[in-house]
């Protein structure tokens, strides 16, 4: 029995030197790895692409964002709606016949009533 005893305490001597080498290569390249990453040359990993420019004016993709449309400073440069340049406290010539600006009803030349 000390033979088969002695056999196995040599076995298992050397599996536990086996398994502290291995854990000392194991520590060995964490402290290695945990250094670079600190130092900024660690492995890359895979970035999230930046998000996609969207244009809600244009409703478009890939081009410029909505706050670089183009379409936008053309609206902001565009005149105004009107185009009566009279005072505000006048009153406005309306056709109720036409319904248009420009000539009271009274003087529509349009013969077409409604």
């Amino acid at each position: 029995m000390g033979l088969i005893n002695r056999e196995l305490v040599e076995f298992l001597n050397s599996v536990i030197v086996d398994l502290r080498r291995k854990n000392e290569d194991l520590t060995s390249k964490l402290e290695t790895m945990s250094e670079a990453a600190l130092n900024g040359n660690g492995p890359t990993l895979k970035k999230q692409a930046p998000p996609r420019l969207f244009c809600d004016i244009c409703d478009c993709f890939d081009l410029h964002d909505t706050e670089d449309c183009p379409t936008q400073d053309q609206m902001l440069d565009s005149l105004p709606h009107t185009s009566y340049h009279g005072s505000t406290s006048d009153q406005r010539p309306y056709c109720d016949i036409c319904e248009v600006f420009g000539h009271w009803t009274e003087s529509c030349k349009d013969d077409q009533t409604f």
